[in-house]
C-alpha cells in the first residue's frame, strides 16, 4: 500500500489553493480601494451641497417669479417632503381630505398629492453607510421644475427641508393670507427661519430672518402617520395657483 509523504501533500494543495487566495485577496483589495474613493467622493460632495441647495431655492424663486399665475384651471396639488414619507399613510389622509373638501377638484380635474424625497443626506463614513447624497437632489430638482410652472399649492414639509425653501423665498408670507386677527390666534406655531451665509460648507447666521411662512402641525395625528416622530410644517407655495383652496387645506391642519 503506498504512503502520500505528509509534506508533498501539503505541497499540492497549497499549490492548489495559493491562485485562489491571491485571487480573493485581490478582489477584496479593490473593494476596499473603491470603497475608499466612494467615500472621498461622498465627503467631497457634502461639502458643496448646502451651496447646491441654496443655488437651487434661488432658481425656485427666480422661476416662479416669472411663471404666470393666472392658470385658474390648474389642479390642486399638495406635496409631501422630507427624507421619510409613509406613502401608505399619504394615501389615507389625502382620501379623507377628498371626501372632506370636495371642492379640491378643479373644473373636473382631481387634486393631486405627491410625495418627494429631499433633503441633505447624513452619511455614516466610520460604519461604512454610505448613501448617495446626487439622489437627495432629486426631489428638489422635480419640485422646481413643478413650483416654475405654478403646478403646486401648498407643501408639507419636515423643518430642515422647510427652513432652506423658505430662505430661498419658495413660501408665501403668511400675512399675505390671514388676517392679523387669525394670525394672532395661531401664535406660537407660526414659523419663521433664521437667514443663512454660507462660506463652503460652513454656516453663519445673518442676524435677520425670513417672513413667517408656515404653521407647525407636529401634533396633527394624520401627520404623525406620514412624517414619524419629525417637527413638521405647512407651507403654501408663493405663486399657488389655487390660492384660497390651499389656505383651506392648510386650516384643516391646525
Amino acid at each position: 500500500m503506498n504512503k502520500m509523504n505528509c509534506n508533498n501533500w501539503n505541497d499540492i494543495y497549497n499549490s492548489i489553493n495559493k491562485p485562489a487566495a491571491d485571487t480573493a485577496s485581490l478582489l477584496i483589495e479593490n473593494h476596499l480601494a473603491i470603497r475608499k474613493e466612494n467615500i472621498i467622493m461622498v465627503k467631497n460632495l457634502r461639502t458643496g451641497l448646502a451651496s447646491l441647495l441654496l443655488s437651487v431655492c434661488f432658481l425656485v424663486t427666480l422661476l416662479a417669479g416669472c411663471a404666470p399665475n393666472n392658470n385658474e384651471d390648474t389642479p390642486f396639488q399638495m406635496v409631501f417632503t422630507s427624507l421619510y414619507i409613509n406613502n401608505a399613510a399619504v394615501s389615507d389622509y389625502t382620501d379623507s381630505l377628498i371626501i372632506a373638501l370636495p371642492e379640491l377638484s378643479v373644473d373636473g380635474k382631481a387634486p393631486l398629492f405627491t410625495s418627494m424625497i429631499m433633503g441633505e443626506v447624513e452619511n455614516d463614513i466610520e460604519s461604512g453607510i454610505i448613501n448617495d447624497p446626487i439622489m437627495a437632489m432629486a426631489g428638489m430638482m422635480k419640485m422646481t421644475a413643478l413650483i416654475s410652472s405654478g403646478e403646486i399649492d401648498i407643501i408639507v414639509s419636515d423643518i430642515d427641508n422647510a427652513a432652506r425653501n423658505a430662505r430661498g423665498g419658495m413660501f408665501m408670507p403668511l400675512d399675505e393670507i390671514f388676517t392679523v386677527d387669525e394670525l394672532n390666534a395661531m401664535n406660537g406655531r407660526l414659523l419663521y427661519f433664521d437667514l443663512i451665509d454660507y462660506d463652503g460648507d460652513e454656516a453663519t447666521p445673518t442676524g435677520e430672518i425670513t417672513p413667517i411662512c408656515g404653521i407647525d402641525i407636529s401634533e396633527n395625528e394624520m401627520m404623525k402617520q406620514i412624517f414619524g416622530a419629525q417637527e413638521i410644517g405647512v407651507f403654501i407655495v408663493v405663486n399657488a395657483n389655487n390660492l384660497d383652496l390651499a389656505k383651506e387645506v392648510m386650516l384643516t391642519l391646525i
